[in-house]
This record gives structure tokens, C-alpha cells and sequence, in this order.
């Protein structure tokens, strides 16, 4: 009983930590102004002629369209992006021998995967609103991919001890050229002019979603709520069945 009671005061302890990281997601986008291309600019300017360029770090929200004039070209699909990842990876059969407490040995077979290749880009574009356009470097963005392609291709039979290869599955996602987005990040001057990119201390909230405000801020809203629930419930219980353990 007391090794449940321990799993379950794991599990909300995992869960507290995903209720907090969600409310505080919730807290920045409700705390942060929504300013339009041109009113970025402004503000720059006032900022910036005034205080230096250093003086310059203002938590934003824009919205707009993606748009790059040196793109990435994704690697399965071709198309125009200004982030994806890529990945290869080889999959496999795999004979496995267990024992049980009886001493009895059983053999089955399992699927696994292993990873060949993994690339993850990145590289700077504008979004263009009805006002104008602004710089966006996506580094170290939370980012919102579409799965361009998953692609499995059968491979010769090829045998390594006692693992069997099936094949290669290569999988692509990207942020395509043209996409609508939101983005919660901080306003900078670079070379000049303004710059969304994360926050230069550090400590807020950088996030490049498909997803309207509204749509992110309902769904933190539910997995906060959600959350809470099941952090207070496995806590409770998992508490009890350790006292309970304990003093029996």
C-alpha cells in the first residue's frame, strides 16, 4: 500500500509542476498588451531615441502573417518554412527473454526505434499585420509545427544479433511560409529597428502558435483546471495510504 501511496504523491508532485508552468502561461498572455506592427515601431522609436537601445524589452503579443524572403526548404517536403525539425529513425524488431520468480523463461518479440538522424532549424521573418511588419527570431521559441510528412520506407532484411530491421521512418514538421500566428514574446532593438525574440532576462514566456489567443488562454485555462483537481486528489490519497501504512 505504501509503494501506491508513493507513486501517487509522484504523480502529483509531476502534476503541480505542469499546473503551475500552464498558470503561469495563462497569467503572462492575460498580463500582456496586444500591440500592432505600427504601434511596436512607435513605441521603438519613443524608447529608444530616448533611453539607448538597451532600454528596450517590452513583453508583447502580435498577430499576423508569416513571411520570409531566405525561407528553409523543408527536407521531406520542399516547402518554404522558417522552422522545422527533422527526424530518421531506424525501426526494429527485437527478440526479448524474460524470466518470471518461478524460474520459467518466455521469448517475445517487440517493436522498438532508435534515432539515426534529428535536425532541428530555425531562422528569422517578419509578420506582417494590417499596420505593417516585424522582425521575429524564433530561437528558443515554444513552437507550434505542422506535420508536413511521416514517411516509413521498407528496408532489406538486415539482422544484428538479435534484432531485426524493418525499415526508416522519416518525419517532418514545420512552420510554413504564409501561416497565421500568434506570438507572445518580448519587443528589442535590433540593428535599429524593433525585434520580437524571447525574453532577454530569461524569465518570460516565448511562444510561436497556429492558435488564437483566445484558443491558447481556454486551453490553459482547462489544463490548470484539470490539473489542480488531480494534483490536490493524488496528493490527498497518497498521503492517506502512507499513514494508513504506516500505522497498520
Amino acid at each position: 500500500m505504501i509503494f501506491i501511496g508513493v507513486i501517487l504523491l509522484i504523480v502529483a508532485l509531476i502534476c503541480f509542476f505542469i499546473y503551475r508552468s500552464e498558470s503561469s502561461k495563462l497569467r503572462a498572455m492575460s498580463a500582456t498588451d496586444t500591440y500592432t506592427a505600427q504601434l511596436l515601431k512607435d513605441l521603438h522609436t519613443r524608447v529608444v531615441g530616448t533611453l539607448g537601445s538597451d532600454a528596450l524589452a517590452q513583453a508583447c503579443e502580435v498577430e499576423g502573417i508569416i513571411e520570409c524572403s531566405t525561407p528553409l526548404t523543408g527536407p521531406i517536403s520542399k516547402k518554404p518554412s522558417v522552422a522545422y525539425t527533422y527526424q530518421v529513425t531506424r525501426e526494429y524488431e527485437e527478440e526479448v527473454t524474460s524470466r518470471d520468480s518461478d524460474g520459467k523463461t518466455t521469448r517475445k518479440t517487440e517493436r522498438g526505434s532508435e534515432t539515426i538522424t534529428s535536425e532541428d532549424r530555425r531562422t528569422n521573418f517578419w509578420v506582417r499585420d494590417a499596420t505593417g511588419q516585424i522582425l521575429v527570431n524564433p530561437e528558443g521559441a515554444d513552437l507550434d509545427l505542422i506535420e508536413m510528412a511521416n514517411r516509413f520506407e521498407d528496408e532489406p532484411a538486415q539482422t544484428m544479433a538479435r534484432r531485426r530491421t524493418l525499415g526508416k521512418r522519416m518525419t517532418e514538421r514545420a512552420l510554413p511560409v504564409g501561416t497565421k500566428v500568434y506570438i507572445l514574446g518580448f519587443a528589442v532593438d535590433h540593428e535599429g529597428q524593433p525585434m520580437i525574440t524571447r525574453d532577454p532576462r530569461g524569465k518570460g514566456h516565448f511562444i510561436i502558435s497556429r492558435k488564437s489567443e483566445r484558443e491558447l488562454m481556454q486551453s490553459a485555462e482547462s489544463w490548470s483546471r484539470n490539473l489542480r483537481y488531480v494534483t490536490i486528489g493524488s496528493g490527498v490519497l497518497g498521503v492517506l495510504l502512507v499513514i494508513i501504512d504506516l500505522l497498520t
